[in-house]
């Protein structure tokens, strides 16, 4: 009977996985979100559709690890260093976006005839945009470094960040509105007491465990210790009264300002995005069909004042704190859909009992049409920043900018091109190293751990991990390198960076080098420039030293 169940999961997930890898492909053609196809996959393969799954319970459970690796991803990304001079517009703005938008959420749906508790959880989903939807439209059109962008990523963290309390609060609702505040706030403030103590204790002690774990050079120990603390730590906070997605945020900021950060990230990231994907087709899973359509009368009410609330309430704050009208207008129209953090608190809210059947339904038709839509909204930011200021009559406010300059740093003004990229800095790309510093700008990737810390305490820019992982590539700024050099002797990396390389910037010349003739054809083949082998420049020095 266990092995009928254990297969009967199994052919879920594989119904669930080879679904959404179909409907993602149509989604990808129509350039549309692929979030949107995996939630349209639940509602075909759940028990309102075709009923091809059986246990939607094992499935949400699948689900929650999703959400706790997308909270660890953020964890792990969120930075000081990266927050840099855009610190104020990010932290006020974010306070400023959420609050607005709870408060405007309340007051529509109050005025609609929802009840208190469904305008409250309204207010708190309507305030989170998509981090997902938004990164991958900035990255598509190569603007992830563009000022607007940088505040866009910025104020999306602080949505993220606002996110754990607002799903700490909906887990707790029941027992705050049976009056039970003191109880509920004595849980909290043992918890978060709880979870100071871990912070503090893991910021010191976890980096140190992994530093030991890296040093075994075992990918596989690596990936499994990632795991293992990520989830562990989440179940941890989870049986302290606080949310799963708190522990994973907490496990990844611990990790966060390690040298090794990108690495994890890079090997996570792949685990997250299966999980990811069962988690949205999950909440199709929730999803009538029937009642869907019958309230998309009021989804199509709502989604405008959405979409024009929060487009106001991102806009302002960008504004305020010294920024062009166009970037605001980018920053405001870019962050005008519903997030996934907002289908994590609408299946909360669902579970809890917390919203009506249609209120659910029409939430859910709202957030899929504005994610339709912002793709649209992004690509025709500049057209309507054009619109705002010669037609409507206060368009000319837009031009104006307030008093407060934001400071613009370093980094803003510096970007790096026409650099050098290193790839394995063992006894030959060491010496290429040194021979080239001074002359070039220069970004090394290593993996070794112990030759990582030296060349980083020689001063090179350096990033730890493998050429074969594309986010540690285009970290190193591949799309704007001139030379990429592959000094490790692994053919098959070799290969798989030159791949990426060659994607993300076709004129880079790539040098390699060979350990034979064989090799060294290999390597012409897929698109190696220049492939050296060691032994014959040793044959020939050799050569010239006997005829001399």
């Amino acid at each position: 009977m266990e092995e009928i169940d254990s297969a009967t999961l199994i052919i879920d997930i594989v119904i669930i996985i080879f679904s959404s890898f179909l409907f993602g492909i149509f989604a990808h053609k129509l350039k549309q979100s692929v979030i949107f196809a995996y939630i349209m996959v639940g509602i075909l393969i759940g028990p309102h559709g075709l009923a091809l799954i059986s246990k939607i319970g094992e499935v949400n459970s699948l689900a929650e690890i999703g959400v706790a690796l997308l909270m660890f991803i953020i964890g792990i990304e969120f930075k000081y260093s990266n927050i840099g001079s855009i610190w104020k517009v990010i932290i006020f703005g974010g306070i400023f976006q959420v609050t607005f938008m709870i408060g405007a959420g309340f007051g529509l749906s109050t005025y609609m005839g929802c009840s208190t508790v469904d305008s409250i959880m309204l207010g708190m989903i309507g305030s989170v945009s998509s981090t997902m939807i938004v990164v991958k439209i900035l990255t598509e059109r190569d603007e992830l470094e563009e000022l607007h962008a940088k505040l866009m990523v910025g104020l999306l963290i602080a949505q993220d960040l606002a996110v754990v309390i607002m799903v700490t609060f909906i887990i707790n609702f029941k027992e705050i509105e049976s009056g039970n505040v003191l109880s509920v706030a004595k849980a909290l403030g043992y918890g978060m007491l709880a979870v100071t103590g871990i912070v503090f204790v893991g910021r010191k002690l976890l980096p140190k465990v992994m530093y030991l774990i890296v040093k075994t050079k075992s990918k596989e120990m690596f990936l499994l210790s990632i795991f293992s603390f990520a989830i562990g730590i989440s179940v941890t906070t989870h049986l302290l009264g606080l949310s799963f997605a708190l522990g994973a945020f907490i496990t990844g900021f611990m990790l966060s300002e390690a040298e090794y950060n990108l690495e994890i990230s890079t090997l996570i990231r792949p685990l997250k995005d299966i999980f990811v994907v069962i988690f949205f087709v999950s909440v199709g899973l929730f999803i009538d069909p029937r009642v869907l359509l019958a309230n998309i009368p009021l989804a199509l009410t709502i989604l405008p004042l959405i979409i024009l609330a929060k487009f106001v309430a991102c806009a302002i704050p960008v504004w305020v704190f010294g920024y062009n009208g166009k970037t605001a207008v980018k920053v405001g129209l870019g962050l005008t859909q519903i997030g996934e953090f907002s289908f994590v608190m609408l299946t909360m809210c669902h579970q809890h009992g917390l919203l009506e059947p249609s209120t659910f339904s029409a939430t859910i038709a709202a957030a899929l049409f504005s994610i339709i839509l912002t793709p649209v909204a992004i690509n025709n930011s500049d057209r309507v920043y054009t619109f705002f200021t010669k037609t409507l009559p206060f368009g000319k406010v837009l031009k104006y900018i307030p008093h407060y300059k934001h400071a613009i740093s370093v980094d803003d003004k510096k970007q790096v091109s026409n650099h050098v990229i290193i790839c394995g800095c063992g006894s030959s790309g060491s010496k290429v190293a040194n021979e080239l510093k001074g002359k070039y700008e220069l970004a090394i990737i290593e993996h070794d751990i112990q030759t990582f810390e030296k060349i980083s305490a020689a001063g090179f820019k350096c990033f730890y991990g493998d050429a074969i992982n594309h986010h540690l590539l285009i970290k190193a700024r591949v799309a704007t390198a001139s030379i990429l050099i592959l000094s490790f002797p692994d053919i098959d990396a070799k290969k798989i960076a030159t791949r990426y390389a060659k994607v993300y910037n076709p004129d880079i010349m790539v040098i390699a080098r060979a350990r034979g003739e064989t090799e060294k054809t290999e390597l012409h083949h897929i698109g190696v420039d220049h492939v050296i082998i060691p032994q014959s420049l040793e044959a020939l020095d050799i050569i010239s030293k006997v005829i001399s």
